[in-house]
């Protein structure tokens, strides 16, 4: 990889949006190699961090700075382990996109709900589906 990615939070309501924090992902390649790190100055501090992980960062900056929010949006990059455990520690409701072939359990018994998202997805009648505008 050699180029800029780079993980945004943005905030928004019914009177609009923008982005109030951001972090820029670098892959392994390039935190394994100091000198490398030295020649593009990122600062001597910055390690390696997946992405799920600088939008948990993100999520508590945005949970201690008093930001105003009941719901997270992500895609399945972001949709198990770490932003999720960070929500859920929190409290915080969440939409995250899952790879097709993640596993699903229901907490409940009734109905008992298990297998794959996208198996789970193709057995359900059409009338379980609603259109939500995000």
């Amino acid at each position: 990889t050699n180029c800029q990615i780079g993980v945004f939070g943005a905030y928004v309501s019914e009177r609009g949006h923008a982005f109030i924090d951001r972090a820029l992902y670098l892959p392994k390649d390039w935190t394994s190699k100091p000198e490398r790190l030295k020649q593009a100055h990122v600062p001597d501090d910055v390690v390696f961090a997946t992405k799920p992980a600088l939008a948990s960062m993100m999520i508590e900056r945005s949970i201690e700075a008093g930001v105003p929010f009941r719901w997270v949006a992500a895609d399945s990059v972001y949709g198990v382990g770490d932003v999720e455990r960070t929500l859920r520690r929190a409290g915080i409701g969440y939409v995250l996109g899952v790879k097709g072939n993640h596993w699903f359990g229901s907490w409940t018994m009734e109905p008992l709900i298990a297998g794959e998202a996208k198996d789970i997805a193709a057995g359900l009648p059409d009338q379980a589906w609603r259109r939500l505008s995000a």
